[in-house]
């Protein structure tokens, strides 16, 4: 699995060792519910939104998973490209938390995790 990020206003890249599994993403029903006066209900269907979630990249040390949180930083727009598998990759833009932790399992490699929000680009 090879994942490369890449800022959409060209200030860096960064590439993590793995996209932490299981990954996990949610699409937020944007569908609203009406009650009636006489009882029942009119529903209005929308398009759900794109996903979003949390990246979880591992780093092999602690500078370079400080790094991908200074980039995260950045008012931009990010593009992961994910070759394994592909349907990980995607636009997104930082929304939620960034945050870097010691791996609990190892005790040596770095996890930044990024609250994201896919866009449509």
């Amino acid at each position: 699995m090879t994942s490369t990020i890449s800022a959409g206003n060209g200030t860096g890249t960064t590439t993590p060792l793995t996209v932490l599994s299981p990954y996990s993403a949610s699409w937020a029903s944007r569908n609203v519910i009406h009650a009636l006066i006489g009882g029942g209900i009119a529903v209005s269907l929308v398009t759900p939104d794109p996903r979003s979630g949390v990246l979880e990249l591992l780093y092999g040390t602690a500078a370079e998973a400080y790094q991908a949180i200074a980039l995260h930083r950045e008012e931009t727009a990010f593009t992961l490209i994910e070759d394994d598998p592909s349907h990980v990759s995607m636009t997104y833009v930082v929304d939620g938390e960034l945050s870097v932790r010691l791996d609990p399992e190892t005790l040596i490699l770095w996890i930044a995790s990024i609250g994201f929000q896919e866009v449509i680009p």
